[in-house]
């Protein structure tokens, strides 16, 4: 019998909260040690003690020395810096734009620094996974030019958790003479990434997937490899990543670090007994689940990609969040669709599938009785979604229904989109976050519609409303942006009325 609501966290993937030990290891640091690591007095001298500490707590969870650790911002700079960077050398050293190889599954940090890699010259391969999430030797094998310079395939998915075969990518590679990168932005500190076992020349971690702070990451670079810095302007980091330390940030990954040395082995077995017990519950309240899982011991226990045929991803979202349970969807709202994910597509899966996937994520604070109570919440939710909620085509809000007084309209776009782009004048401009305490303020017998920038957020809102019992809940499509691509100068003309 439900109890709740209550809060349960499954976005681990996503970000983690920062541990207690993170937190006053920081706190210290910012009260006591504010000196500049590069400054030779006896302040600065002291801050560069504990950066230099918190790299080799990094190090030794790759099995790697210090002097092959690079402090970075995170994983997106930190996959940037390689991608880009070993294109840019070889192509100094070479004087042609060279290859690389990927996957469609990796981050949009790698995407987005291949299409730049592209967009300079350079030519990059791109290999499908399959419906396990696995990306195959073989293709990375027969995508390998003589031209290729590096080849970027991440250890652990951020969507699904498959773990990549990394060590045998690397060695084909290498007989080659082929550079590898592996980000473990979803693997550091939650399952083995010694660097010599891997067999990467490069790899990508960040501090907040392992309860440390945002904002500081690093990179192992293998001695003797290099890559042309992003970053440049000073001699911090060996001259390959400029830029003032943020001494609290670093120590705070070291820290975590630390902490995750200690409870890997025993949080992969409790987290293996968590996810089967939930699944086995979830099945019987949703038989037809699809789960998008690696084999087992290729799997991260903590991540389950799950389809649910017939519904709506966003939906669910909506109705989980309704019951404070946090989760994710991989397809986003652009200015006229909802796109699936990526990563689903680049594993052959179709889009109606992918558009029925959630990620649920879980972490060293999700217990088994949190995992209980969401499989309560989704035997409630599984095709109950509330009544008088449904979307609006942008075609139809059109000037008439704007102004009609029959419709109460809702702007809950960011404060920083309204100053880009103004509101429609008898829209109200509500705080998204603080949408729950309006709700007792909107009328019952008017045509309610809300709008956000792309759909996503008003769509968990309207489905709050809905749930509460208003009768005629319309969320726009796509948001404002898909509703101004479809009447340009209707804005201009409703203000200058």
């Amino acid at each position: 019998m439900l109890l709740g609501p209550r809060p349960v966290y499954l976005d681990h993937n996503a970000t983690t909260p920062v541990a207690r030990e993170v937190r006053k290891a920081m706190e210290d640091v910012l009260a006591h040690s504010f000196g500049n690591p590069s400054s030779l007095h006896t302040h600065g001298r002291k801050a560069r003690g504990l950066v230099e500490s918190a790299r080799a707590s990094v190090a030794k969870l790759l099995g790697c020395s210090a002097q092959e650790v690079i402090f970075t911002s995170g994983g997106t700079e930190g996959n940037n810096a390689i991608v880009k960077g070993v294109f840019l050398d070889a192509m100094r050293r070479k004087g042609a734009p060279g290859h690389i190889v990927t996957s469609r599954i990796e981050h949009d940090s790698i995407l987005g620094a291949c299409r730049q890699v592209e967009l300079l010259g350079g030519s990059v391969t791109y290999v499908p996974a399959g419906r396990d999430g696995m990306v195959r030797v073989s293709d990375v094998g027969a995508a390998l030019r003589d031209d290729t310079v590096l080849v970027s395939v991440m250890h652990a998915n951020n969507e699904t958790g498959a773990m990549q075969p990394i060590a045998d990518i690397a060695a084909l590679a290498h007989a080659k003479g082929i550079a590898m990168h592996t980000d473990a932005v979803q693997s550091y500190g939650k399952v083995s990434t010694l660097v010599d076992e891997l067999g990467c020349d490069f790899l990508t971690l960040t501090a907040h997937k392992l309860h440390g702070p945002k904002g500081a990451g690093a990179l192992y670079v293998r001695t003797g490899k290099t890559f042309f810095p992003l970053i440049s302007g000073g001699d911090q980091e060996l001259g390959r990543r400029t830029g003032t330390e943020g001494v609290a940030q670093l120590v705070g990954l070291g820290v975590a670090a630390e902490l995750a040395t200690g409870r890997m082995k025993g949080e992969w077995a409790r987290l293996w007994d968590v996810r089967k017990e939930f699944l086995a519950a979830l099945r019987k309240v949703c038989p037809d689940v699809i789960v998008h899982e690696a084999p087992e011991g290729k799997q991260l226990p903590g991540t389950m990609s799950l389809a649910f045929p017939g519904q709506e991803g966003l939906a669910l979202l909506a109705g989980l969040d309704c019951w404070e349970i946090g989760v994710s969807i991989g397809s986003a709202c652009t200015a006229d669709r909802v796109e699936p994910s990526h990563v689903m597509l680049g594993m052959g899966i179709d889009e109606r599938e992918a558009l029925s996937t959630i990620r649920m994520s879980m972490g060293t604070s999700t217990t088994l009785r949190d995992m209980r109570y969401v499989a309560e919440v989704f035997q409630k939710i599984i095709g109950h979604a509330p009544k008088g909620l449904s979307y609006l085509d942008p075609q139809h809000l059109d000037e008439p229904r704007i102004t009609s007084p029959n419709t109460f309209l809702v702007d809950l776009r960011l404060p920083y989109e309204r100053w880009k782009n103004p509101s429609i004048p008898v829209a109200r401009e509500w705080n998204v976050l603080g949408f729950d305490k309006e709700i007792p303020n909107i009328p019952r017998d008017r045509e309610v519609i809300l709008m956000c920038g792309t759909g996503i957020m008003s769509y968990g809102a309207g489905y709050r409303l809905a749930n509460k019992g208003h009768s005629n809940v319309k969320v726009v499509y796509g948001g404002y942006e898909a509703w101004r691509g479809r009447y340009p100068g209707l804005l201009e003309r409703l203000r200058s009325r």
